[in-house]
């Protein structure tokens, strides 16, 4: 074995203690490094998480989002259907009124008339009870169209509907048969007296001065009466034989009323010349 020289440095040969230092270092270092490398994975895991957390929730505010449009297209949608619903119903309704009403005044024309008179004698007839038709007649009409104009004449006839229409009950029915003539169907009555009262009732109204404008209108009505089944067992010869008893009033003078009675047919002349009375 040779010697040391004296000059020699034992640091030629590291000492097994540095030796163990540095190793540990080292090692140290490589575990720090794959430390390093799993936060940096767990940091990217995390990221990858947060993204899908956040795209889920995109997807689902994107799908509430849809929802929430499906939804209020769905409300529109109602509300529209609903608005022509209501429109489609209330045209019908308009035209249904203008179907069965007087252009004029607003009265139940003569097919609703016929409907009431039909329904009402079928029920008379199952009660045993009396039905009254009164023909009213607006007397001198013409001369009102002639003197006045026709607009005024208009509006005369809408007053006397309305003044008819306050005579009556709610059960009975007041219709304009055209011109200057109208049909009050009395559904119930007990007796011919019933009728006449209300006759009397209807002549006293109309005769009140009718206030059109500036002018103050006077006007007497003539009134037909033709009971149900007294004087007649159908709507047709109801309304008939009212129309014939009303011409017998205007000749008696207008301004008052008569009932039917079967003499009238057998003394009047033809119904034509009847109608020049008026």
């Amino acid at each position: 074995m040779s010697k040391l020289e004296p000059n020699q440095s034992l640091a030629a040969s590291p000492a097994p203690s540095a030796l163990g230092a540095r190793e540990i270092a080292v090692f140290a270092r490589e575990q720090a490094v794959d430390r390093r490398e799993e936060a940096a994975e767990l940091r990217d895991k995390a990221a990858d998480e947060r993204e899908q957390i956040s795209n889920a929730a995109v997807e689902r505010r994107e799908v509430a989002t849809h929802l929430l449009e499906a939804n209020q297209h769905l409300v529109v949608a109602a509300v529209h259907a609903q608005t022509m619903a209501e429109e489609a119903e209330r045209a019908t309704r308009e035209m249904s009124f203008k179907a069965e009403r007087d252009f004029l005044t607003g009265l139940p024309n003569r097919a609703l008339l016929n409907d009431r008179l039909a329904q009402a004698i079928a029920l008379v007839r199952r009660h045993r009870k009396r039905l009254a038709v009164l023909y009213v007649d607006l007397d001198n009409f013409k001369d009102i169209n002639d003197s006045f104009g026709h607009s005024v004449g208009d509006q005369l006839l809408q007053s006397a509907a309305r003044r008819l229409e306050h005579c009556i009950r709610h059960s009975d029915t007041v219709s304009r048969h055209g011109g200057d003539e109208f049909i009050v169907l009395l559904s119930e009555v007990e007796s011919a007296e019933d009728a006449a009262r209300v006759s009397v009732k209807l002549i006293t109204a109309m005769a009140e001065p009718h206030l059109i404008d500036d002018h103050r209108i006077e006007v007497t009505s003539s009134i037909g009466i033709c009971l149900f089944a007294d004087d007649s067992e159908d709507a047709e010869s109801l309304l008939t034989n009212a129309d014939t008893a009303m011409y017998h009033a205007k000749r008696a003078g207008r301004n008052n009323y008569k009932r039917f009675t079967p003499e009238m047919n057998a003394t009047a002349p033809a119904h034509q010349p009847l109608h020049l009375v008026r």
